[in-house]
């Protein structure tokens, strides 16, 4: 690999690092809603936009076992984000309703500091380095030699 390749390949790997210590730093101080993209906060961010959703649905949505979706939603519920109750038309089925502490949860990219991310470039680098970004993206996605998710699937599913 030329030098040009090493040093590209550090300034990723210095990004990862610094993004993973904000993400760690608003875990600290936001707890499991600090992450709107994972679990708990995931959950909540998506209840946002449909505030009432059988969970089946939200499983579906949220690609997860509904074991797993579950323990989810039982810890929110312990913490008053959310109530479950049977459907009436269909008592197999669990309604999962935001409450108004839920809703109120505050969750925006303010909150976590994201929105300020990328003020240092002016909105055309912003656009450029969005498109290189893409393009390396859609490269490795490609690519299924790095698909590393790929074939830790076909591992998991082979020696199981």
């Amino acid at each position: 690999m030329g030098e040009k390749k090493n040093d590209l390949l550090e300034q990723f790997m210095q990004v990862h690092l610094l993004l993973m210590r904000n993400h760690h730093h608003n875990h600290m101080i936001f707890g499991l809603m600090g992450n709107p993209h994972r679990g708990q906060g995931r959950v909540l961010k998506l209840l946002k936009l449909k505030p009432e959703i059988t969970q089946r649905e939200l499983s579906d949505l949220l690609d997860m076992r509904s074991q797993s979706l579950g323990d989810l939603l039982k810890k929110l519920e312990k913490k008053g984000y959310i109530t479950r109750t049977p459907s009436e038309n269909d008592r197999r089925a669990m309604i999962i309703r935001l409450t108004e502490k839920g809703a109120n949860e505050e969750m925006g990219n303010e909150k976590l500091g994201f929105d300020s991310l990328f003020d240092c470039l002016s909105a055309e680098e912003q656009v450029r380095l969005s498109e290189y970004l893409q393009r390396l993206i859609d490269d490795w996605r490609g690519d299924t030699r790095r698909d590393f998710g790929f074939r830790f699937h076909d591992f998991y599913h082979r020696h199981r």
